[in-house]
This record gives structure tokens, C-alpha cells and sequence, in this order.
């Protein structure tokens, strides 16, 4: 039995007639007539009264009808959703971020506009730092991660493509009493003897040593008080007066109470905050996911 036999044995039940629903199908009278005997051979069932002019369904044929018109339902279904998935009109895309990328209006904005366009993309959010989202994309545990560059690797990147979204520069977290508070320009020699929040070297090394190395060539020495592994966990220390912060420029978006933030004048890191994925994932979901913020960082 094929889906032809279906689609065949519903135009006769429809129509009641054979020749009319030859000419339909555009099939000769006497090749549908054998079409439909071999349905019937096959499940061993008479699906139609044959009356003097044309034909009526028998009780099972009625019944036959109702499975018939259920089956060929679901495969027209699974074809629209297969092509819909292949069109990149519907899927699913598991989508990383962090902290700071719900921090960005812009990222906010475009996803939903995203959702807007495209209903039947499911996003799956995933709230994962940047080490755990990239090595979640080598695992394909994630489509899309929002992530900083500076956690990549060289052997990322061949595996990798990115999209940029903002850049970041770093700078000066400070509680309102501290005496850099009220300081107009902020150097790098100012922080000697001062009690630092440092990122993570478990959860950020490449960021710890470039900073680190960055503040040594400088004739620095960092007092470094604590690790913290988030962004938000070094500005709540630095806003309860424990010590100073480096912070990337993402934080004027999201400046607690009692914090200000200082420009370092002769500290020249920055680093990009971005949209990664595998360069072989061939989803069309993804594409247009991509394509939403390429239009919205252009």
C-alpha cells in the first residue's frame, strides 16, 4: 500500500463516483477502478457499495475514510514541519548568556523582535559564564552562546564564528567614600596599596593573566583581596566598601547603588562581548537567529 492508494480511495469516497473522480486525479477510469481493488485486496475489506450509477461507502469504508483522513493529515503535517525546519520557519535554538548579557538592552530588543518574526523557533535559554558556554558549544549542548572574546582560544576560533555586539573597555569600580571617588582622572600607579576585587583565575584565566601582566608592566603590583567568578559579585563587594574593583565598561548599564565607575587613563584592555556559534552547525533557525543581530549591530 502506498499514500497514493489513500489519497486515491478518499476523491471516490468524496465524489461517489469513479469517472469524476478520475478526470480529478487526472487518471484513466480503468487504472483508479484497479488502484482501489487492490486497496481493498490488500486489507481485505469491500470499502465501497458499487451501485447502477456510481458508488457509496460501506460501513467500513466510512470507518476506513476517518483513519485514511487522519493518516494522510499527519503526513501533510510532518512535510510542512520538515520543510519549515529545513526554511528555517521552525525549530529550536539553545541559546547561552550570562549575567552581563541581560545587562544590554539591545540583546533584549532583538530577541524579541526575533520572537516577533519568527513564532515557531523555540529559544531555549541557558545561563552559563563564558568558559561554560563555549565549551558547551565544542559538546553541541548549545546552537548560540553570548560570550566575551577574550575567553576563546586560538583552537576555538578555528572551530568558531563570531558576531560582535559591544566592545568593553576597563575600568574603575569605587565605593562613593573612597578617596578615588572624587578623583577626575584615575591612573594605574593610583591603585597601589589598594585592596582589589580580581576576576576568577578558575573561571577566567586568560582575562586574570592579561590583566595581571598588563598592571606588572605598568609597575604595579595588585593587592588582589578576593576572586570572584561574576561580574555582579565583584561590584557587590566593591559597593559594601571591601575594596576596588576592575570592571569592564558593560557596568555603566547596571551601576549599583554606592558605586561609581572611573576611567583608568593609561590601562588600554578592552575585549568584545559576542554572539558565537560552530561554524559547521547548519540549522536554518540559527541562520535567521544570526541574521537578527547582524541587523541590529550594523
Amino acid at each position: 500500500m502506498e499514500l497514493r492508494h489513500l489519497r486515491y480511495f478518499l476523491v471516490v469516497a468524496r465524489q461517489e463516483n469513479f469517472g469524476k473522480a478520475s478526470k480529478l486525479l487526472g487518471i484513466a477510469q480503468p487504472a483508479l477502478s484497479r488502484q482501489i481493488k487492490q486497496l481493498e485486496m490488500e486489507i481485505g475489506v469491500e470499502l465501497f457499495d458499487r451501485l447502477p450509477r456510481g458508488v457509496k461507502l460501506s460501513p467500513a469504508g466510512k470507518a476506513y475514510a476517518e483513519e485514511a483522513t487522519s493518516i494522510l493529515a499527519h503526513v501533510d503535517r510532518a512535510n510542512r514541519r520538515v520543510r519549515d525546519m529545513a526554511e528555517g520557519r521552525s525549530g529550536r535554538i539553545r541559546l547561552g548568556y550570562n549575567d552581563v548579557a541581560s545587562w544590554h538592552d539591545s540583546i533584549s530588543r532583538t530577541i524579541h523582535a526575533f520572537r516577533q518574526s519568527w513564532p515557531d523557533i523555540g529559544l531555549d535559554f541557558a545561563p552559563l559564564s563564558s568558559v561554560e558556554q563555549i565549551r558547551a558549544l565544542h559538546d553541541r549542548t548549545l546552537d548560540a552562546a553570548i560570550v566575551y572574546d577574550l575567553y576563546c582560544s586560538p583552537d576555538d576560533l578555528l572551530a568558531l564564528d563570531a558576531l560582535t555586539i559591544s566592545s568593553s573597555q576597563i575600568k574603575l569600580a569605587v565605593y562613593g567614600s573612597h578617596r578615588l571617588a572624587r578623583a577626575k582622572r584615575v591612573r594605574i600607579a593610583d591603585l597601589s596599596g589598594e585592596k582589589l576585587v580580581w576576576p576568577s583565575r578558575d573561571v577566567t584565566q586568560k582575562y586574570y593573566d592579561a590583566l595581571l601582566q598588563r598592571c606588572v608592566e605598568s609597575g604595579f603590583s595588585p593587592v588582589i583581596f578576593q576572586e570572584a567568578s561574576t561580574l555582579s559579585i565583584q561590584l557587590s563587594l566593591v559597593s559594601a566598601g571591601m575594596a576596588l574593583g576592575l570592571v569592564g565598561s558593560e557596568v555603566l548599564l547596571h551601576t549599583p547603588h554606592n558605586v561609581l565607575i572611573k576611567d583608568i587613563v593609561d590601562l588600554d584592555i578592552s575585549f568584545r562581548l559576542v554572539l558565537a556559534w560552530r561554524k559547521d552547525n547548519a540549522s536554518s533557525a540559527l541562520t535567521r537567529f544570526i541574521e537578527s543581530f547582524r541587523q541590529q549591530t550594523a
